[in-house]
């Protein structure tokens, strides 16, 4: 999708940018070969012509936050499956106060799952995210990110942060995350249904109350379904943008979670009552 964008100049917008696809450039190489189909002002061609050459640089220097920078943020989902490698899908919980700390963070990248807790390893999280250019959340613009940056004032700041509670609302996938989980198909085990962020609160004060181990160990296990299943929602919410934009062949296999759910498993039974070092299994 990237070399279809045109939405790179003032002036070409959604509208502007259907009306070059109709006129059959359907990506950059076609308009550079036919600048005089777009019927575009010779000014705007003229800019638009840069910036597909600037684009196309910055695409094959893999330099995201360039590309980032051409693009409308409403469009920063078309970079997803070309930055997918250096994309890391993250979730929080916390203690549930006004200035809520966090408590409990999972991580899924390249590398695995990744689970840091407050009073264990949650300190080594910033290390950790920075080796990621393009965060993916649900609702992390408004929650998760700022509550992270309160806590580590040396937060490193994504190229791109892909929240798909917006995305998803645009491609009519409507709800909180467990209930769009439900409409695409990847509902979590029985014993976790039903489970929800104030939930979470007092699984986290139980352990801290009274160091029940089993309180902590469903809190993992349910910030890591948090994290991980936004994988496959990525997935789908970019394949239904694209469906939207009549561009079927550019979608991409859908994500399934399969084994991880053993090393899920793993990890919840790594938690142990005493403190630890890093916690995570690779994939």
């Amino acid at each position: 999708m990237i070399e279809r964008s045109f939405q790179l100049v003032p002036g070409i917008g959604p509208w502007r940018e259907r009306d070059l696809w109709s006129r059959g450039l359907l990506n950059w190489e076609a308009f550079r070969e036919s600048p005089q189909l777009s019927e575009l002002p010779p000014r705007l061609a003229e800019s638009l012509g840069a910036r597909i050459a600037e684009a196309e640089a910055a695409l094959s220097f893999r330099d995201l936050p360039h590309l980032a920078a051409l693009l409308p943020p409403r469009e920063h989902w078309r970079l997803y499956p070309v930055f997918l490698a250096e994309a890391v899908f993250l979730d929080i919980e916390t203690d549930g106060a006004v200035n809520g700390r966090p408590t409990v963070v999972s991580l899924f990248d390249r590398q695995g799952l990744h689970v840091f807790v407050q009073g264990r390893n949650l300190e080594t999280l910033p290390e950790v995210l920075s080796q990621s250019r393009l965060w993916v959340t649900f609702n992390g613009r408004c929650f998760d990110v700022p509550v992270l940056r309160r806590h580590f004032p040396e937060l490193p700041e994504p190229a791109v942060h892909l929240d798909l509670r917006f995305l998803c609302r645009r491609v009519g996938l409507r709800g909180g995350l467990k209930a769009v989980e439900e409409l695409i198909g990847i509902p979590r085990p029985p014993h976790l249904r039903g489970v929800g962020g104030w939930d979470a609160v007092l699984l986290w004060r139980t352990w801290v109350a009274t160091d029940e181990l089993a309180a902590l160990r469903c809190l993992v296990e349910y910030n890591l379904y948090d994290a991980f299943q936004l994988r496959a929602l990525a997935d789908a919410a970019y394949n239904r943008a694209v469906e939207q934009l009549a561009f079927d062949q550019e979608r991409i296999r859908v994500w399934e979670r399969g084994d991880l759910l053993y090393d899920v498993s793993r990890l919840v039974l790594a938690m142990e009552p005493a403190g630890g070092g890093a916690l995570a299994v690779g994939t």
